[in-house]
C-alpha cells in the first residue's frame, strides 16, 4: 500500500503501459495505476461526496487521462488500500508536512469537524496521514469512555434458571418444571452493555481496525475491542443512531459520537458495496477558511463586534409579495454606528499582477453587499479576505466604487501562520483616521 499527495488543483495522472509519468517539478502532482485511477474517477459520480461540486475534473493531457483536484481537501483511500491526500495550496514550494499542518490547524476550529475537540499539540501532523489522525482522535475519545466506564442498561429477561432470580413466573414455572423442580422460571433485569451507543462504538472500532495502517492505532483498536467484547457490532448504524438514548450514563460518549458517525458513514467499506468503492474524508476549503477566520478574528479584534453569516437583506425586495435571493455575507464587523461587511475567499491572489486574480463576480458580490447592508451609512466599507501567500503579503490598494471616495472595497491577506488579518489597522484608519474618508466619516459618527 502506498500514499501520495497532491495540492489543491493538482493533477492525478493515469499511468500507461508505455510511459511512466512522474510528478511535474514538485510533488504537487502524482500518477496512479489504472485500477486506482478508475476508482478515484468514480468519485465524480458519487453524489454522497458533495451535492453540487465534483471533487475532481476529468480531462486528457497530452493523450493521458487526468483528474484535476478542485477546492476540496482531505484524504481518499482506494479499495487497494492506497491513499491520496489532497492538501491546501498556500505556496508553490510548501512541503507536505507544512500543508498538512495548516489544514489540521484550520480543521480544529471547524465547528462540525472531527478534529474540533482536538488540540494542535496532540494533532501535530508531521508524516501522519489524515486518516490516521482522524482514527487517532476517535481512539482518544474511546479511551476516555473505557476509563470512565462503558454504559450499561437494564434489559428485561426471562429464563429457566437453576436459582431464583428476580420475580418467579408461577404459571410458566409450573408448566416447565412440574417434573424437574431444580429450576425456576424467572423474569429478571439484566444489566448489560448491549445498547445502541455501544454497538456504534464497536462498529466504528472494527472499521478503524480494517482501514488503519498505523501499528499504534491498530493496537489500540484491539485493546478497546476487548472491552466491548460482549457487545454485538451495529448492523444498521442509522437505526442505532435513531434508537440511541441520551442519559447521564453516556455523557462521556458525546465527543466520540461525531467521529463515530463519520467513520461508519464514510470510511466503512461495507457501506460502499455496489457503489463507489473509495472511502473518503473531504472538506470544502472555502468553508474551512471561512470558519477559521471567523473563529480567530472573534478573539483578536476585540474593539469590534463580530457576527457571522448575517442574513438580513435580500437582492430582490419584492417578487410576488415576498423578498427573494437572500444575501448572506460571511462576516459583519460593527463598532458604534459603523458596520463593515466582509467575505472570505479561499483563493490565491497575486499582488504583482492586475487584476490580481480577483474575479469580477466577487466584485459584483461585494458591491451588492455594500448597497444592501450599508445603505444608511455615509461612507461604506466592504472587505475581501484571501489567504496570505508568497505573492500576497500586504493589502491591495483600495478599490473605490465611486468618484467621491465614499464607497470602498479593501482586499486584505490573512496570515495563517501568525493568525493576523494584515491591513486591518489600515482599515481602521480609513474609517476613523485623518484621511479623506476617515475625516468625512467622523463627522457622521458619535464615537471616535
Amino acid at each position: 500500500m502506498e500514499s501520495v499527495w497532491i495540492s489543491e488543483y493538482g493533477k492525478l495522472y493515469k499511468q500507461t503501459t508505455t510511459k511512466q509519468l512522474k510528478p511535474e517539478g514538485t510533488r504537487m502532482h502524482a500518477s496512479l495505476c489504472t485500477e486506482d485511477f478508475n476508482d478515484v474517477l468514480s468519485l465524480l459520480e458519487d453524489k454522497a461526496v458533495h451535492e453540487l461540486k465534483p471533487v475532481f475534473k476529468f480531462s486528457r493531457t497530452n493523450g493521458v487521462d487526468t483528474l484535476t483536484a478542485q477546492n476540496f481537501v482531505g484524504v481518499i483511500q482506494t479499495p487497494s488500500g492506497n491513499q491520496i491526500e489532497i492538501l491546501p495550496k498556500t505556496s508553490v514550494s510548501a512541503s507536505e508536512e507544512a500543508a498538512r499542518d495548516i489544514l489540521i490547524k484550520m480543521l480544529v476550529e471547524l465547528r462540525d469537524s472531527p478534529f474540533h475537540e482536538g488540540v494542535m499539540a496532540n494533532l501535530h501532523a508531521h508524516n501522519m496521514p489524515l486518516f490516521e489522525l482522524l482514527i487517532g482522535q476517535f481512539l482518544k475519545h474511546v479511551g476516555n469512555i473505557v476509563r470512565k466506564g462503558i454504559a450499561r442498561k437494564y434489559v428485561d429477561q426471562e429464563g429457566n434458571l437453576v436459582f431464583l432470580r428476580g420475580k418467579l413466573q408461577l404459571r410458566e414455572h409450573i408448566k416447565r418444571n412440574m417434573i424437574d423442580q431444580s429450576r425456576f422460571y424467572c423474569e429478571y433485569d439484566e444489566y448489560e452493555r448491549n445498547r445502541p451507543i455501544n454497538r456504534l462504538i464497536k462498529g466504528a472500532l472494527e472499521v478503524c481496525l480494517k482501514v488503519s495502517r498505523s501499528a499504534a492505532n491498530r493496537q489500540l483498536c484491539r485493546e478497546y475491542l476487548y472491552w466491548f467484547d460482549q457487545v454485538p457490532i451495529t448492523k444498521d448504524y442509522k437505526s442505532d443512531f435513531r434508537a440511541m438514548k441520551q442519559d447521564r450514563f453516556v455523557n462521556h460518549y458525546q465527543k466520540a459520537l461525531p467521529i463515530c458517525r463519520l467513520i461508519l458513514a464514510r470510511l466503512n467499506p461495507l457501506t460502499k458495496q455496489g457503489q463507489n468503492q473509495c472511502i473518503s474524508v473531504l472538506f470544502d476549503m472555502n468553508r474551512v477558511f471561512e470558519h477559521y477566520v471567523a473563529s480567530k478574528l472573534g478573539t483578536k479584534i476585540t474593539r469590534w463586534s463580530l457576527k457571522t453569516q448575517v442574513s438580513q437583506q435580500y437582492l430582490v425586495e419584492r417578487y410576488r409579495d415576498k423578498p427573494i435571493f437572500r444575501l448572506i455575507p460571511d462576516l459583519e464587523f460593527s463598532r458604534g454606528e459603523l458596520c463593515v461587511i466582509a467575505d472570505t475567499k479561499w483563493k490565491l491572489i497575486d499582488e504583482n499582477e492586475k487584476p490580481h486574480n480577483i474575479s469580477q463576480t466577487d466584485l459584483y458580490q461585494m458591491f451588492t453587499y455594500l448597497k444592501k447592508y450599508l445603505a444608511f451609512q455615509t461612507v461604506k466599507v466592504v472587505v475581501l479576505v484571501y489567504p496570505a501567500t508568497d505573492n500576497f503579503k500586504r493589502p491591495l490598494e483600495p478599490f473605490w466604487f465611486d468618484r467621491q471616495q465614499t464607497e470602498v472595497l479593501m482586499v486584505l491577506p490573512y496570515d495563517l501562520q501568525s493568525d493576523e488579518l494584515i491591513g486591518f489597522q489600515e482599515l481602521e484608519k480609513l474609517c476613523f483616521g485623518n484621511g479623506p474618508t476617515g475625516s468625512h466619516l467622523a463627522r457622521h459618527l458619535t464615537h471616535g
